[in-house]
């Protein structure tokens, strides 16, 4: 036997290994395909449910803590997730999360200040002012405009400026603020239809502006003839033969200083426009509370 001949026997006792491509088992691929469903829709869930982040920076964030919110008329649109001193250990970054469907108010423009809370009590004898718990109140940038995520608070509510929502701003002229703080509120008849925004000392620092807004749905009832004046708290009075009366122009008035209004049935002159000043006086004239206009509702937001 040659020698090619026993190589080639020895090939054929040699086996020869066969490679067959394995079948992936369809009782695998459903349940992968079934987790890998099952977490994107949590992560979309996820996603949805979590708020726009943003940083706002004060100068003195005393009073804000973790779980803090931010209030856009009288409704809560983010909360405060960390309060940290800024790199420039100069001022304090607030970082806070916007509500889902409030995302519309990280733009440019949008101005952030700290507001505290309070709770009057000063006509009644023997309590003195509540102080409730701080939050950061906003004044929303004009629309379309661009995004932004960053921002640096300002002091004070700005007043007098238009308030980029569809509300009616206005100036109340007095020689002093009282008791008047931001988000106390405008009544007509007891019912809220607006809010107070700022104050600020005029030019020449000889009389107070305060800035209020009328809701969209109530800007019909401000007429040139309109009057303001300061109403809330509780008034006590005690007499020999008449006893004990507690009079206040309402439960939110009772609570919170306010400012009221009336219009005259008799309405002179045009509409109110944005930026028109009125005096606000401290007592109610008699006269007005007897004012009962025909008034029909309109403007943006009216149901």
């Amino acid at each position: 036997m040659t020698e090619t001949q026993e190589q080639a026997s020895l090939d054929k006792r040699i086996p020869v290994a066969t490679i067959r491509r394995r079948r992936v088992s369809l009782a695998w691929v459903v349940p992968i395909v079934a987790l890998a469903a099952l977490g994107y829709m949590l992560w979309a869930q996820v996603s949805r449910e979590q708020g726009t982040m943003i940083t706002i920076r004060f100068v003195d964030a005393g009073g804000l803590e973790p779980g803090s919110e931010i209030k856009h008329r009288g409704v809560t649109v983010g909360v405060i997730r960390k309060v940290k001193l800024a790199p420039d250990l100069k001022s304090v970054d607030v970082h806070a999360e916007l509500v889902p469907g409030a995302d519309g108010l990280a733009i440019k423009g949008t101005k952030f200040w700290l507001v505290r809370a309070r709770v009057s009590f000063g006509k009644v004898a023997g309590l003195d002012t509540l102080i409730g718990p701080r939050y950061i109140a906003l004044q929303p940038g004009a629309k379309d405009q661009p995004t932004l995520y960053d921002f640096v608070a300002i002091n004070d509510a700005p007043a007098g400026e238009p308030s980029g929502d569809g509300s009616l701003r206005l100036v109340l002229m007095s020689d002093r603020l009282g008791t008047l703080s931001p988000g106390n509120p405008v009544l007509y008849r007891e019912i809220r239809v607006g809010t107070v925004r700022g104050a600020q000392l005029t030019k020449d620092a000889t009389a107070v502006m305060i800035s209020i807004d009328i809701d969209p749905k109530y800007t019909a009832l401000i007429h040139d003839k309109t009057r303001f004046w300061r109403s809330g708290g509780v008034g006590v009075d005690f007499g020999l033969f008449s006893g004990l009366s507690v009079q206040a122009d309402s439960l939110e008035a009772a609570m919170s200083s306010s400012v009221s209004l009336a219009t005259p049935e008799k309405r002179a002159g045009e509409k109110a426009q944005a930026g028109d000043v009125f005096e606000l006086v401290d007592e109610v004239d008699g006269d007005w509370l007897k004012w009962s206009p025909k008034i029909e509702r309109g403007g943006k937001g009216d149901e």
